[in-house]
């Protein structure tokens, strides 16, 4: 039976061009009985002017995203919107 999953911690905040970026680090969703427990990752969050939250996994991705006015590209589904 999985172990049930560690909490996030949240780690200090830092700013990008007004906008306050948080970090967090991430252990994954449950750790299992046997084998290796899934590695830690940093994920990067930031909220847009509506109030929407946006993740992503490096510094400069979400700079990146902030600088672009939080426009994300389009689906790479091939479906037209």
């Amino acid at each position: 039976m999985a172990k049930p999953p560690l909490r996030p911690d949240r780690l200090p905040t830092l700013e990008y061009a007004g906008v306050t970026i948080e970090l967090i680090l991430h252990y994954g969703f449950s750790s299992p009985d046997r084998g290796p427990a899934p590695s830690a990752r940093f994920l990067f969050g930031a909220r847009d002017e509506a109030g929407e939250r946006h993740w992503r996994g490096t510094y400069e991705e979400i700079v990146t995203l902030i600088h672009n006015g939080f426009a994300t590209a389009p689906l790479a589904s091939g479906v037209a919107a």
